[in-house]
């Protein structure tokens, strides 16, 4: 009796012991399953995307996301801005269904930005040896920061620059500086003609700005239009 009641608990342990293993193998198989249907989709991919469509940056970093709420197996039918993005941010994303999960992230961002090369004095007139490109962090970019050199080549400085520091629109003259005695063409229209005369500025001044010149064949002074840095509109 003995013998048979001991391999009987035996017998119950080893079906418990199988039970067990089996609900433990099943409760895997339905978590795995569970994780790769939540898992078809990346949050962060997507608020990367959702970053790159809205915001002109040149680079984007995404670190620590943190989702709040359960990740629904279709992506996100909307994203919604609730703090940001820059920083400690904060997104909606929307669903088919209307559910909503809280995605937050820190987000930093990136931008081509020109920078001075070495110091200069005002008045200098840039050229593109004076400059290079460089990424910045967007929040340390400064307000009206020039991102492409082409727009300021041959143009003067408003003020002295330090080297390294971005080059901002207020620092340049954004129209060509003209010099007092430049030489330039001076166009007179009358009745219909126009006529070409030799002439000098009297006075500094910008392209597109009015200034007053000589005209070196009748030695009179004339007032006029810079239309570029050797033509002056003569205004009769």
């Amino acid at each position: 009796m003995k013998i048979e009641y001991r391999a009987k608990n035996t017998d119950d342990r080893l079906q418990r012991v199988v039970l067990i293993s089996m609900a433990c193998v099943l409760t895997s198989v339905f978590l795995c399953l569970s994780y790769s249907k939540a898992a078809t989709w990346d949050p962060g991919d997507e608020l990367r995307s959702y970053l790159s469509d809205n915001y002109p940056w040149e680079e984007i970093e995404i670190s620590n996301v943190q989702v709040v709420g359960k990740i629904a197996a279709d992506r996100p039918e909307r994203i919604l801005l609730e703090k940001g993005p820059l920083g400690k941010a904060v997104f909606s994303f929307i669903f088919a269904n209307n559910d909503v999960i809280v995605v937050k992230a820190n987000v930093r961002a990136f931008d081509w930005v020109v920078m001075s090369k070495r110091p200069f004095q005002k008045r200098h007139v840039i050229e593109d040896e004076d400059l290079y490109l460089t990424k910045m962090e967007i929040g340390k970019i400064p307000k009206n920061s020039v991102k492409e050199q082409v727009k300021i080549l041959g143009k003067s400085l408003k003020r002295s620059v330090i080297a390294n520091i971005p080059i901002e629109e207020d620092m340049i003259e954004m129209s060509q500086l003209v010099e007092r005695g430049k030489s330039v063409v001076l166009l007179i229209e009358h009745n219909g003609m126009t006529v070409k005369a030799s002439g000098k500025t009297r006075e500094k001044s910008h392209v597109g700005m009015p200034v007053n010149a000589i005209n070196l064949s009748s030695k009179k002074g004339v007032r006029g239009v810079l239309i570029d840095e050797n033509t002056v509109k003569v205004e009769l």
